[in-house]
Order: C-alpha cells, then sequence, then structure tokens
C-alpha cells in the first residue's frame, strides 16, 4: 500500500507538471483573447486559474498586470509586475507595463527608465509590434515633460515599425497641436480616422483642429460625429459652437 500510496503520488506530481507546461499559455491566451472582449471577470478567472498551476508564468503575470490596469487598479498593477521583476528581471514586457503604470502616477522620468530597460531586453528580438509599443508610450513621457524633439522621435521611430497603430498618430497629432503645427495635426487625426473610423477623441481633435484653420463647418461635422460617438465634449462643443450649422 505504500508503494502505491508513492506510485500514485509521483504520477500526480509528474502530470501536474505537464498540464502547466503544456496548458498554462492557452489559459493565458484564452484570458487575453476575452479581455479583447471586454470580458474582464472571466479574464480574471483564467489568469488567476493559470498562475495558480505555474505562479511564476511570466506572460500571465504580465496579463493579469495589463487587465488591472484597464480595471483602474493600479496600486496592485504595479505590486504584481514589482513581484514578477523580482523574480524574473529580464522579461521586458514586464518592464512596458510598469513604464504605463508609472505614466499614470505621472512619475514620467521612472517610466522612460524602465522603456529604456525594456528597449534593451528585446534588442535582436525583431518584435516590430512590442517595439512599436515602447517608442510610443516613452513618446507619450516625454511630450509630457515637454521634451517635444524627443518625443517626435520615438512616435517617428513607432511609425516606422508598425504604420498601423492609430495610438501614435493620435500622440504626435496632439503633439503638433501643441506646438500649433496645425496643418500637421490635421494629417495625424485624419491617418487615425481612416485606420480606427468609429474613434470619436479622433473626431473630436480634429474638429478643433478645424477650429485653429478657421473652419467651423468642417468642425461641427466632427463634432457631431464625435457626440454621436459617445464623446461628452464634443457634444458640449455642438451646443456651443455648432446649433446654427447645419450638420
Amino acid at each position: 500500500m505504500k508503494h502505491l500510496i508513492i506510485i500514485v503520488s509521483i504520477l500526480f506530481s509528474l502530470n501536474s507538471s505537464v498540464f502547466s507546461q503544456a496548458d498554462v499559455k492557452a489559459m493565458v491566451d484564452l484570458a487575453n483573447d476575452l479581455v479583447k472582449l471586454n470580458r474582464y471577470d472571466e479574464a480574471m478567472e483564467k489568469f488567476d486559474e493559470a498562475l495558480d498551476y505555474l505562479p511564476s508564468y511570466a506572460p500571465g503575470i504580465d496579463g493579469k498586470a495589463n487587465l488591472l490596469i484597464l480595471k483602474g487598479e493600479y496600486k496592485d498593477a504595479y505590486k504584481l509586475i514589482d513581484d514578477g521583476i523580482q523574480k524574473n528581471s529580464d522579461f521586458a514586457p514586464y518592464y512596458l507595463t510598469r513604464g504605463l503604470i508609472l505614466i499614470n502616477n505621472k512619475r514620467y522620468d521612472k517610466a522612460i527608465e524602465d522603456f529604456n530597460r525594456a528597449l534593451d531586453l528585446t534588442q535582436g528580438n525583431n518584435d516590430k509590434i512590442f517595439e512599436n509599443k515602447i517608442y510610443v508610450n516613452r513618446g507619450a513621457a516625454y511630450q509630457k515633460l515637454m521634451e517635444y524633439d524627443a518625443a517626435l522621435n520615438d512616435y517617428s521611430k513607432a511609425i516606422s515599425l508598425n504604420t498601423k497603430n492609430p495610438n501614435v498618430y493620435m500622440y504626435r497629432g496632439f503633439l503638433y497641436y501643441q506646438t500649433q503645427d496645425y496643418n500637421e495635426a490635421l494629417k495625424d487625426f485624419n491617418l487615425v480616422i481612416e485606420i480606427d473610423p468609429e474613434n470619436p477623441i479622433a473626431y473630436y481633435n480634429r474638429g478643433m483642429i478645424y477650429l485653429k484653420l478657421d473652419n467651423e463647418t468642417d468642425a461641427c461635422r466632427d463634432f457631431h460625429k464625435s457626440c454621436e460617438l459617445g464623446n461628452t465634449n464634443a457634444c458640449k462643443m455642438v451646443v456651443s459652437r455648432c446649433v446654427d450649422l447645419t450638420r
């Protein structure tokens, strides 16, 4: 009986190990898919299930932290990522995620340090999508610090890596708006709308650019569209600036 118990224990241990290696990634992938569908509670259950089987699985830790960010739980996300870095300091996505949290906390210099670390760790991997995210967010941090040349340089690098990411055009467009280069800003918001035609912020921002260019007709058309898509600031502009204009 003693030998039987030992054999059963060994088999259970082996099966658990096999399950962890074979299926945890699938659980995390499913969780990430659920996040994209805004099914956050189900996604969190899957992340927790995966990390119960393999607590050190870095993509699972990072995925859960990003979900916590989406839920506005930045403190818990920071602790989770910080613990992850203590266990695996060479996993580049950790630093991208922590950088996002630091931007939210207005610690822009520290965020840039994390983005730099993420870039260092990803050198040679040829992961253009990941590098694009780093440059976009590092550019945003530089922009918050009003280091506009550094921000513009990062946005340009991001675009060279992925021309289909609307966020980089959005950020760069706002940078051009801040520096009063309205024609360049207009080009970028046009690109955002081309890539993501249901983006209410892009229509609102383009409307603001049209106002700067003394084109109130097109501005109001964009404010109406943005308002229809749920942007309350655009609705206020419709009331204050566009009530006498036809759509």
